[in-house]
């Protein structure tokens, strides 16, 4: 629930320019139209991590936020692809099924609160008619993709030893990841002086993140200007847990590697400026019978994703797909 009601928060900042315009049309596929709303609601969480990392929202802003789009408008176009192949097969999921999965993710995402989940949809501003028809769809192409595509190669026991190498980093118990960082905290209003501005409190953390990236004294810099706790210890979070952290926040920096300088992020009252001391991540998973499985699972799973990969091309070849954005 904490990284959906992350998103939401940081969506209660307005874009001062929209980077997509409501109820136009993003593309077309064989006639069908991809809305620049549909497009909106799927870049939702992606754009709130990137006005995290971008305040300014400049040039590195706008070049991400232009890959992320092209990447959610192609996951669009082939998802109308297929949709238009079920259409002519009449392939149809219960409705009943469709609100079950909603109620999942109601319970999973927002602790089975309704209202958590109307103040989610508010923020992406979708009706609950269009989240479900949005889940109906998705179950239809997983189930078309499962059954279609299911005869493949079993996997061989190296091919499971090799998937669990890959994916045992990711497969850890993250709740008991740690990092050890220091943190200058620059509030967007400043109760000490009232009168400057956000911009001029965001100018203020991007000078301090240039000088400590240029040598200055981490620890001193924090002692200086830092609001944010333990700004008397230079800032310094000794072994903290992901689990401590926001969501948001935590995703940022434990992607980061030790020395390095992050931020200024922006959050919901102000700006922060990170130093990686150390980073301790959680136990990795033994290969049991039960992961065994699993990455037997995955193998097999990738192995349909290829060759579904492949028939989403020649879908692609003899398609009518007009983009727009």
């Amino acid at each position: 629930m904490k990284t959906i009601l992350f998103f939401i928060a940081l969506l209660t900042f307005p874009l001062t320019a929209a980077p997509v315009p409501l109820l136009k049309t993003a593309a077309t596929v064989n006639g069908k139209m991809i809305s620049t709303r549909e497009v909106e609601q799927q870049l939702a969480p992606t754009i709130s991590s990137l006005l995290a990392k971008y305040p300014r929202r400049g040039e590195k802003f706008q070049r991400a936020f232009a890959e992320a789009r092209e990447e959610v408008l192609e996951e669009l176009i082939e998802h109308k692809l297929v949709l238009s192949n079920l259409e002519e097969r009449k392939l149809q999921i219960p409705e009943y099924i469709v609100k079950q999965d909603v109620e999942r993710f109601v319970r999973i995402n927002f602790d089975g609160d309704e209202q958590e989940f109307r103040k989610y949809l508010q923020s992406t501003r979708m009706t609950r008619r269009e989240f479900e028809r949005s889940q109906q769809e998705k179950i239809l192409v997983q189930s078309f993709k499962r059954e279609q595509f299911k005869d493949v190669a079993p996997a061989t026991e190296s091919e499971i030893l090799s998937r669990f190498k890959q994916r045992a980093a990711d497969l850890r118990d993250q709740t008991e990841d740690k990092i050890t960082f220091r943190k200058i905290y620059i509030p967007a209003i400043n109760q000490e002086n009232p009168v400057a501005t956000q911009q001029e409190q965001l100018a203020l953390a991007e000078k301090l993140a240039e000088e400590v990236r240029g040598g200055a004294d981490f620890a001193a810099t924090a002692e200086t200007h830092s609001s944010g706790a333990f700004a008397d210890k230079g800032g310094l979070w000794q072994d903290t847990l992901r689990s401590d952290l926001e969501v948001g926040f935590a995703d940022i920096i434990f992607e980061a590697s030790k020395g390095d300088i992050v931020g200024p992020l922006k959050d919901r009252i102000g700006f922060t400026i990170v130093k990686i001391v150390k980073i301790s991540p959680g136990p990795t998973p033994a290969l049991d019978t039960e992961m065994r499985e699993r990455m037997r699972k995955e193998v097999e799973m990738e192995k349909r994703s290829a060759r579904y990969d492949e028939w989403i091309k020649m879908l692609k070849r003899t398609a009518i797909i007009r983009r727009n954005i």
